[in-house]
């Protein structure tokens, strides 16, 4: 079964809390702490398989989630680490960020890879907080939760030639007879619902040829089989338009290039050769005439071809000149990842494990009866050191605050005025802590 979009909900592994252990020994009863630390949640990774053309296998289970680290145990030992869930899409597939419309990452390489979700770290265990003023702790950090995201998957076939037309004038036919594509081939329309991908040897080297099911006149408007495929010419070099030979040759190139001027993606400018299909008897002077006329009543001035895919004759010259024209745009025009729009940020703020900024939360409309100011506090590492830690141990709490005043956090909430009854509020949680509760 074949599938070009899909939607899916990410989800990396957690961390595995520390462990708050004491070394227990016979001839040591009062050993020292020896919790061991949590290990890191699995990453959600994306790697592009050359071999896959289809999103089916991601599209019939939606949601996904990497293994969680392992909690770590006394005698210092630290949990296992999470394995990574590795998800693989075909060569061609765009990744967005299905709130804000973002494209995360473009896959065109083979075996291309990319990170969409970390894993959440292991939390320290209590021998990690070991020191010459704190030599029993008695608090370990919980495992950092891990990310959660929604995307879209849309696949873009990477093909090196299109075969477009109307519906029925032998394009799977074509593409049979010059590749090992075994395309379902009758005397109907529609016979092709799926893109068939299929690659010909030339001149020592291969082409890959996509054939695209059968358009009509208003298939950008969604007639037909609609505009669903439209999307996989627009990374084909060349595109080869078959033609049957018949009285209607001219309207049948006029609603293929309309369709393609209006799917609104530069379609009509791609590079094309005409191919005149069903020439079944060889007959050089007919062709000939056939081409002349077409010419005539039409704007195309490229390559075109007489042909008869049943029959086999008259392919390898087109699939020849196929080969040149694609390598031709290929050194002309290389390709150029499409242009993405970034979040603005500051990387050397977000590197600094020292950076935070402190902002009032003040609410749209003013409370009737107001207690208390809220601040919230921004920052990557002091918001997961907060996430981190256990509210419900008064010791975890007290380390919490000792990195806040080492930061210098109390005196800059001391600035803004922040006084006893005010709430503080973290980045990544809703938890909310009373002002001074460290006291």
């Amino acid at each position: 079964m074949f599938c070009d979009t899909t939607q899916l909900i990410l989800n990396s592994g957690t961390g595995g809390g520390g462990s708050m252990c004491f070394l227990r020994q016979k001839y040591m009863p009062k050993g020292g702490p020896n919790g061991g630390d949590g290990g890191k949640g699995g990453s959600v990774i994306f790697r592009a398989n050359m071999h896959k053309n289809s999103l089916i296998d991601l599209h019939t289970r939606k949601q996904f989630h990497a293994e969680s680290g392992e909690s770590g145990s006394g005698l210092n030992k630290h949990g296992g680490d999470g394995e990574d869930l590795i998800l693989e899409v075909p060569v061609g597939t765009l990744i967005r960020n299905l709130e804000t419309g973002e494209i995360i990452v473009d896959f065109i390489d083979h075996k291309q890879e990319f990170c969409v979700l970390h894993g959440g770290r292991g939390g320290y265990g209590n021998a990690h907080f070991v020191s010459s003023i704190r030599q029993a702790p008695r608090f370990a950090e919980l495992g950092e939760p891990g990310e959660s995201i929604e995307v879209e998957l849309e696949l873009q076939l990477v093909a090196d030639v299109g075969i477009i037309g109307l519906p029925n004038v032998g394009k799977s036919t074509f593409i049979a007879a010059i590749t090992d594509a075994k395309p379902k081939i009758a005397n109907y329309h529609f016979t092709t619902l799926i893109p068939n991908l299929g690659v010909a040897r030339v001149f020592d080297s291969s082409l890959v040829f996509a054939d695209i099911p059968g358009l009509i006149a208003g298939a950008s408007e969604g007639k037909g089989l609609g505009d669903e495929f439209l999307r996989h010419i627009s990374r084909n070099s060349v595109l080869l338009h078959v033609i049957e030979v018949d009285s209607n040759m001219v309207e049948s190139y006029n609603i293929i290039q309309n369709e393609l001027r209006l799917a609104q993606r530069d379609l009509d400018k791609k590079d094309q050769i005409i191919v005149f299909n069903k020439c079944d008897i060889e007959d050089l002077e007919f062709e000939a005439f056939v081409i002349e006329e077409f010419l005539k009543e039409t704007d195309f001035s490229g390559k075109t071809f007489c042909i008869s895919a049943a029959g086999n004759r008259g392919l390898q010259p087109v699939v020849e000149a196929c080969y040149i024209m694609a390598e031709e745009e290929k050194a002309r025009r290389p390709y150029i990842k499409q242009e993405r729009e970034y979040k603005e940020y500051t990387p050397e703020k977000e590197e600094d494990p020292r950076y935070y900024e402190i902002h009032e939360i003040i609410p749209k409309k003013k409370p009737k009866n107001p207690k208390g100011r809220k601040f919230k506090i921004h920052g990557k590492r002091i918001n997961q050191i907060a996430i981190m830690t256990n509210f419900d141990v008064r010791d975890a709490k007290d380390r919490l605050w000792d990195v806040f005043k080492k930061l210098g956090i109390w005196k800059e909430l001391d600035a803004l005025g922040a006084e006893d009854g005010d709430h503080l509020y973290f980045e990544r949680f809703e938890e909310k802590t009373p002002y001074r509760e460290y006291m």
